[in-house]
């Protein structure tokens, strides 16, 4: 009899417990869908560590590949897809066999691909950024098991250099400011923990290995790069958080309950921007 094969928790699941155990439940059951930044944020990814990947697994859909009868090109925009070309529903002008992009092959519209160049362009132009991407095994599984709970847990790291981790991200913000909140409300300082433990849990860092870094690029002009290295207070506290997490998903897992955001009655209270709260009696019932 074979071995049960051994479902292994990722970040991506695990964060969703910062919301609540009954989206990290839900979104189980009801993986999120695939949105237009989730796919250029891939092409990017692609574009910078793994280039010599992206032909064979990206394709835009533009127009129809056929000639036509007066031996020029059919105006139409392609629907079907074949040995890299698209082709429209006109018959004759599609080969046999044609039909969706096959399986491992992503369709990105031209405007998409040519954001998520220029893109890359802004990072390879951004010395630290770029130094840092410049070696290193791009998109690396990595799995093990987190000693206090026993939970099994994986990982897909963006960039692994001999001497740490580095993670690529993109985004619409435009300030350092905006991505070092971004950074804590989205928990990427726990990510890049998580990561590098993981790492080092596996044996594919030393215990002493440097602060992950990040890299971010904006998707909206200038197209500014920042690259950045969590500070130690950073990574204890992701630490901290993932640790609490796995507790939490120990427990769940072992009772079989999911709560959500309020198991319990919860009090209802202002926040000091309210009327009232400040003392002053702006917006009171006196005033009408």
């Amino acid at each position: 009899m074979s071995e049960p094969e051994v479902i292994r928790l990722n970040w991506s699941t695990l964060r969703y417990l910062t919301t609540s155990a009954k989206l990290l439940r839900w979104r189980i059951e009801h993986p999120q869908a695939d949105t237009d930044a989730l796919k250029l944020g891939r092409a990017i990814h692609c574009l910078l560590l793994e280039p010599e990947a992206v032909a064979a697994r990206w394709t835009t859909q533009g127009q129809c590949a056929a000639e036509t009868k007066g031996g020029g090109r059919c105006a139409s925009t392609g629907s079907l897809y074949h040995s890299g070309e698209w082709y429209c529903r006109v018959r004759g002008h599609a080969p046999e066999g044609a039909g969706p992009a096959p399986e491992g092959v992503e369709v990105i519209t031209a405007e998409g691909m040519e954001l998520a160049r220029i893109c890359a362009e802004a990072v390879r132009a951004h010395g630290p950024a770029a130094a840092l991407l410049s070696k290193g095994a791009a998109e690396q599984e990595i799995e093990w098991v987190h000693a206090e709970t026993g939970i099994a847990c994986r990982g897909r790291i963006d960039l692994l250099r001999p001497d740490g981790l580095v993670d690529l991200k993109s985004t619409r913000r435009g300030t350092l400011a905006e991505i070092r909140m971004d950074a804590a409300r989205m928990h990427y300082y726990a990510q890049l923990a998580w990561y590098t433990d993981g790492c080092i849990a596996a044996g594919r860092l030393p215990a002493d290995a440097p602060l992950p870094h990040l890299v971010a690029v904006s998707t909206v002009e200038p197209y500014d790069v920042a690259a950045m290295q969590l500070s130690r207070v950073a990574y204890e506290a992701g630490q901290i958080l993932y640790r609490d997490l796995l507790l939490r998903y120990a427990r769940c897992q072992a009772a079989d309950m999911w709560p959500g955001i309020a198991p319990d009655i919860e009090t209802l209270d202002l926040p000091p921007w309210a009327g009232g709260m400040n003392g002053s009696e702006e917006g009171s019932a006196e005033e009408w």
